[in-house]
């Protein structure tokens, strides 16, 4: 493989532990590739506030796909802007809050919620900093839209948007977890129009991820990198898979790739 290429990373079950947290062994593969002057960035179904201190924190450039591919930043500037439009946006809130789940409308830098509860609560633990409380009936679009409840009311309201509102896509993350965007945003959409901003071809880029919102990433990459504690069908469309993200999975595998002993 020559170097250097372009590596992109998924940031939950990747870059970050199950305790949220970066491990010593990933920051010394992101110095293995600065040191090669190979682009490095995140990308990730978090919002902005959220991946920003994990970018600063791994040394980053603050570039990075944000909300599962609806929001491209760099440098605080909005590159790629893919929001569901005001009919889509209240026809997902309508419905959700119809099933009693929990609604998280994500619209650029900012988190809505309707009222505070133990979903929110906990989201807000892992992803840094608390929602605002809006009557989300005002919000006229949304990046994302993340539902939480059960995982039977999630399925219930998955079918019901597939066949009422062909506007989104709705894809579960977890079983408790619906992610909702605009049709056609995807992560992998979003690394075609980096590709062409940073002129690096796909056929050059290195993707690490772990979900099954990664796999269009992998489909369009040059090169998958499937953790250890990946989903099975990442890890079958994988060039390579690694060390889960608690065993030092990034550091294997940059090591490998790059041909060195780690």
């Amino acid at each position: 493989m020559n170097h250097p290429m372009f590596y992109v990373f998924d940031i939950d079950g990747t870059i970050l532990t199950t305790k949220h947290q970066i491990l010593a062994s990933t920051k010394v593969a992101m110095a293995l590739l600065t040191q090669r002057d190979s682009p490095i960035m995140l990308a990730s179904a978090r919002p902005p506030l959220a991946m920003e201190p994990i970018v600063a924190e791994l040394g980053l450039e603050p570039f990075y796909i944000s909300l599962n591919g609806a929001l491209v930043v760099r440098g605080g500037n909005i590159l790629l802007d893919e929001a569901m439009d005001t009919q889509a946006t209240q026809a997902v809130i309508e419905r959700a809050l119809q099933h009693r789940l929990s609604v998280n409308v994500y619209t650029a830098w900012d988190w809505f919620i309707q009222e505070v509860n133990p979903h929110s609560t906990r989201e807000g633990e892992i992803v840094g900093f608390p929602a605002q409380i809006r009557d989300l009936a005002t919000v006229d679009r949304a990046h994302k839209i993340l539902v939480i409840g059960e995982p039977k009311e999630v399925l219930a309201l998955q079918a019901e948007l597939k066949a009422e509102v062909p506007e989104v896509v709705a894809s579960r993350s977890l079983s408790s977890y619906l992610e909702v965007v605009s049709s056609g945003v995807s992560k992998a959409h979003a690394l075609e129009v980096i590709s062409e901003i940073v002129g690096i071809p796909l056929r050059e880029v290195v993707v690490f991820g772990d979900g099954e919102n990664d796999l269009p990433m992998f489909k369009v990459a040059g090169f998958g990198v499937a953790m250890g504690n990946s989903h099975p069908s990442l890890k079958k469309h994988a060039h390579l898979v690694t060390g889960t993200n608690d065993e030092d999975g990034i550091l294997q595998a940059v090591g490998e790739i790059l041909g060195l002993e780690v």
